[in-house]
């Protein structure tokens, strides 16, 4: 009877964490689930440089640099998945000079937050909503035809959307645009630093 009732409790923490889909690693080796395009991700970063890069491939994967290659095992990496629900998170580890490249489907719906530092975004169709206290957004190969709406925002410090001619600088500085074709959202905020988009 005991050994019954052990068998059920395995079986359901086994699922559980299948139904969940929680896998954690470290920066001290790379680090990659499967997913799917047109996913909805959000991304919780610790303070670091983060480029997130659209690629062919069906997976998320996660590699990182440090100054001091022995603490990589203290960057954390988490990624939780219920309900259609995607969510990366890292955390831990140095607080300067960390440089972390999230490789996605092209095709991804972005939710990122940050205390500080710099993101960049390449080759990702979808939409975009990324707020950082402190630091620099800079995302490449944005058609003003894509987006049924933008809007970007700093409290102190610049915008600039070379496509939708805007060079702004100063504080409490923002743009908005609207279209009714296009299929995705931006928004985009800063407390200080700098937007671009490109």
């Amino acid at each position: 009877m005991k050994l019954a009732a052990g068998f059920v409790c395995v079986l359901m923490v086994t699922s559980a964490v299948a139904l969940w889909g929680d896998t954690s690693g470290t920066c001290a080796s790379a680090f990659s689930v499967p997913a799917d395009a047109g996913m909805r991700l959000a991304v919780y970063s610790k303070s670091a440089e983060v480029n997130l890069v659209g690629t062919d491939e069906r997976e998320i994967r996660v590699s990182c640099t440090l100054d001091d290659s022995k603490r990589a095992d203290e960057v954390r990496i988490r990624f939780r998945k219920n309900d259609g629900t995607e969510k990366l998170e890292i955390t831990g580890g140095p607080s300067n000079n960390v440089h972390i490249t999230i490789e996605i489907p092209h095709q991804t719906h972005l939710n990122i937050r940050m205390p500080a530092g710099a993101i960049h975004v390449k080759d990702v169709a979808g939409d975009k909503d990324i707020d950082i206290h402190a630091g620099e957004l800079t995302i490449s190969g944005v058609s003003p035809q894509e987006y049924r709406s933008v809007e970007a925002s700093v409290e102190a410090g610049e915008v600039r959307a070379r496509q939708f001619s805007v060079d702004k600088g100063g504080l409490f500085r923002s743009f908005k645009r609207s279209s009714a074709e296009g299929l995705y959202r931006l928004d985009a905020h800063i407390i200080t630093g700098s937007i671009r988009l490109n």
